[in-house]
């Protein structure tokens, strides 16, 4: 199978179209760090990283047109899917760590999914992606496990993971009308969102476990939570964000990726 029609299900588009705008704001976000940075090292490593993300985002759009600009730049506020998490602005390093873990982690668990696509050029992008996304993982545990040794990273990074972690948990929600059956059966994607989901908690919960924390974790037994940004409905973020990303398409339209 290598086009979308043959991935089996309509809803393929819509979780595509998620991943890559996930990916545009956390790409977008992470550059704000360019020499910003605590340090010059790390100055570097998000850039590197932000670099990526935005490249995974250009792939992703790729599968869906050829108007890869008009996708990334052109659509009204409520035409993106991104996951809340994404747009905030995490303008504190220690908001952006654990972000950038609780992201990342998420991504190696997600592309994974992905990386066996019945659709075939899904799958291929999705292999590309993990080994970059493996190489971002093991930079946000490194330094979010040397921290996590310290008094003071102890107390400023912890209560994060309350903040941020259940915000992480729309990363595995799929937009409006998506069935995580249909995409299984289909084999857009090897395992149910909801599996995918236990195994990124359980990642995340060895991860501070050393440092005798337990993540107070959403309820998923009962329905599933609203899932805002899969809906479209933008956070309050989302403008500057968007701005900041179309400032250069506004000042020169014929611009280009």
């Amino acid at each position: 199978m290598n086009g979308l029609a043959s991935a089996g299900i309509e809803g393929a588009h819509d979780v595509v179209l998620a991943l890559a705008d996930d990916e545009l704001c956390i790409g977008q976000n992470l550059a704000w760090w360019i020499a910003v940075g605590p340090f010059l090292e790390e100055d570097l490593a998000l850039t590197s990283i932000s670099q990526d993300e935005l490249g995974h985002a250009r792939a992703l759009y790729g599968l869906l047109g050829d108007d890869i600009d008009a996708l990334a730049y052109g659509r009204q506020p409520h035409e993106y899917r991104s996951a809340h998490l994404t747009e905030l602005p995490c303008r504190v390093w220690g908001e952006t760590l654990v972000r950038h873990f609780l992201y990342d982690t998420a991504e190696t668990v997600r592309w994974a999914a992905l990386a066996d696509s019945s659709w075939e050029a899904l799958g291929a992008v999705a292999r590309r992606a993990l080994a970059e996304e493996r190489s971002h993982l093991r930079h946000a545990s490194g330094l979010l496990s040397r921290l996590l040794r310290t008094g003071a990273g102890r107390s400023q990074l912890l209560p994060l993971f309350d903040q941020l972690g259940p915000m992480a948990c729309e990363l595995f929600e799929l937009p409006p009308g998506c069935s995580a059956d249909d995409l299984v059966a289909a084999g857009v994607m090897s395992r149910p969102v909801s599996d995918q989901r236990a195994e990124w908690q359980t990642m995340v919960d060895d991860a501070v476990a050393g440092a005798g924390y337990q993540p107070r974790w959403p309820d998923h037994t009962g329905p599933a939570p609203a899932a805002e940004g899969r809906a479209g409905r933008r956070s309050p973020h989302f403008a500057a964000l968007h701005a900041e990303m179309v400032e250069v398409l506004s000042l020169d339209p014929s611009a280009r990726w």
